[in-house]
């Protein structure tokens, strides 16, 4: 029998136009797989803030390479400085050389080749590190550029973060919950659970779930900034991860930075085509029987 604790899902990038009750219930399907029981969370309380359109719509998602109206200089010069620095990383993880970009931008400039789509602050280095990217797989130059452009969204336009997290917030003060986030989502709960904790607030969480997490960045580090201690009121932290997943550049959330009390799962293989995608993250066995324990179900 259920224990009372709600369940609660906080999606990542690129979920703009979805149905929310449609990608609520596609969450629970695959989680339920994990756990090995169809039906299994049916007396669960679950709860899915869905903040996708109003991150597109307010970062001006290159959905369709149009840049964001209304922007100045100053803020695309950090996006440009944003999406370099966290490719440079990202590349770095996938054994890309520095002097394998240098010839990368190199034989572009001489060939005038443009492979990041209008919309994006042209930059040689970053047309380089994508195209390298898409030759290592097809889908990590995309899926790493667009995970950057809405991550700077969040933590650095300041009309975008406080409205996602005007969406998400309630959701977690009533607690206690049982928190499985994903991608972005990971970085908005971790941001939101330490600004409600420093408020005197921080909301009842027995067991927190970070999917595919961008938290290993330095580049989404510097945008939050320290501490990154685990927030009060978290009883365990579990982090999962697939060697794969650029993402989450095959790193833990370990020590010095993050608590050696963080149970990091790195042997993790995501089942699917697309190493980051939250369908196989959520059929993890390791997760899935905590959140089941947690639960009591």
């Amino acid at each position: 029998m259920a224990t009372g604790i709600r369940l609660v899902f906080v999606h990542g990038i690129n979920q703009q136009g979805k149905d929310p009750a449609a990608l609520k219930s596609t969450w629970v399907e695959d989680l339920e797989k994990g756990i090995g029981r169809p039906g299994a969370l049916a007396d669960v309380e679950i709860s899915m803030p869905f903040y996708g359109n109003i991150l597109a719509d307010l970062s001006g998602a290159r959905t369709t390479g149009a840049i964001a109206q209304g922007t100045d200089d100053a803020l695309n010069l950090d996006l440009s400085t944003f999406l370099s620095d966290g490719l440079g990383e990202m590349a770095e993880a996938e054994g890309i050389s520095r002097a394998s970009i240098r010839d990368e931008q190199q034989s572009a400039a001489s060939e005038d080749l443009t492979v990041v789509e209008e919309g994006f602050p042209m930059s040689r280095r970053i047309n380089a590190i994508v195209s390298l990217l898409e030759r290592v797989s097809p889908l990590h130059g995309d899926l790493a550029l667009r995970l950057l452009d809405q991550a700077h969204a969040y933590l650095k336009r300041p009309q975008v973060g406080p409205a996602v997290d005007e969406v998400v917030r309630p959701v977690l003060d009533a607690g206690p919950i049982v928190l499985v986030t994903h991608s972005l989502g990971t970085v908005v709960a971790f941001k939101l659970l330490r600004a409600m904790a420093d408020a005197g607030h921080a909301p009842d969480t027995p067991l927190l779930i970070t999917l595919g997490s961008p938290l290993p960045l330095s580049t989404v580090q510097r945008a939050l900034g320290p501490p990154f201690t685990t927030p009060p009121g978290i009883g365990r932290w579990i982090n999962v991860r697939d060697p794969n997943d650029i993402i989450s550049l095959n790193r833990g959330l370990e020590r010095p930075l993050f608590s050696s009390a963080i149970e990091n799962i790195g042997g993790f293989e995501n089942p699917g085509v697309d190493a980051h995608a939250i369908p196989g993250y959520l059929r993890c066995n390791e997760m899935a029987s905590a959140v089941r324990q947690e639960l009591g179900i």
